[in-house]
């Protein structure tokens, strides 16, 4: 099963980082708030304890974190990637998701944005939209994990897709 480091364990995060736990993925979990992760702790998760070199061995690192300025801060905190796939599922703008696609590759990663619809049922029940925006390449890497967060994850298509996608639905 794949590794996969968690960032951000608000209510979205928390529920996310429990469908992983229950599908029988390998969870390393941090937030800026660390008692906010204790719930996943109790249940198997391990707490990454500082974000520097917190990737090495993850296959993707998963963020849920505030919006676009926060999520780059955040990824650059986390040093060398080691060819991990970045997968923010937040909300954040065009502009700020291309900007991180690209700072994730200078840190040697892989980037595939996956903003979602839904809350906490939906992602405890595997029932999110996602809505992935990147190289099929890496989308096809990525869509088994994506499959146990979503019942049909799409790649809408380049970085900037899925962000544009979020934000003309969320106007719905």
């Amino acid at each position: 099963m794949p590794t996969i480091a968690l960032l951000g364990t608000g209510l979205l995060g928390t529920a996310i980082g429990h469908r992983l736990l229950q599908q029988g993925m390998t969870l390393r979990v941090w937030n800026r708030t660390p008692e906010r992760c204790d719930a996943l702790l109790a249940n198997g998760a391990q707490a990454i304890q500082t974000l520097a070199g917190a990737a090495e061995g993850c296959d993707a690192v998963i963020t849920v974190l505030r919006d676009g300025t926060a999520t780059a801060a955040v990824v650059e905190a986390l040093g060398p990637l080691h060819r991990a796939t970045v997968i923010p599922m937040g909300t954040m703008g065009v502009g700020e998701s291309q900007a991180l696609a690209a700072q994730t590759k200078r840190q040697d990663g892989q980037y595939l944005e996956a903003p979602v619809l839904g809350s906490q049922p939906q992602a405890l029940t595997g029932t999110l939209l996602v809505m992935a925006g990147g190289d099929q390449e890496v989308f096809d890497q990525q869509h088994s994990l994506l499959n146990q967060l979503a019942e049909a994850p799409q790649r809408v298509g380049p970085v900037g897709s899925g962000a544009a996608t979020k934000i003309a639905l969320n106007q719905l």
